[in-house]
């Protein structure tokens, strides 16, 4: 992905990788949540401007479940 084509939030391929490892990373939505605050990224805009990652976010459990 082009740096150009995630507008402001993210400036340099650096940042944006960064982002990327911090999301697919991830062990739930919680996690995620905190990473694009962290960002000042809001959700909608995330869904827009990373379709590939919030894909793999869908799938991610909410928070961490305590093992039964």
């Amino acid at each position: 992905m082009d740096e150009q084509d995630c507008g402001d939030f993210l400036v340099s391929s650096r940042e944006l990788a960064s982002f990327e490892a911090a999301i697919k990373t991830a062990r739930n939505k919680a996690e995620v949540a905190r990473v694009l605050q962290a960002h000042d990224l809001a959700e909608d805009d995330f869904t827009r401007s990373f379709p590939y990652l919030a894909k793999a976010v869908r799938d991610l459990p909410d928070s961490d479940a305590p093992e039964a």
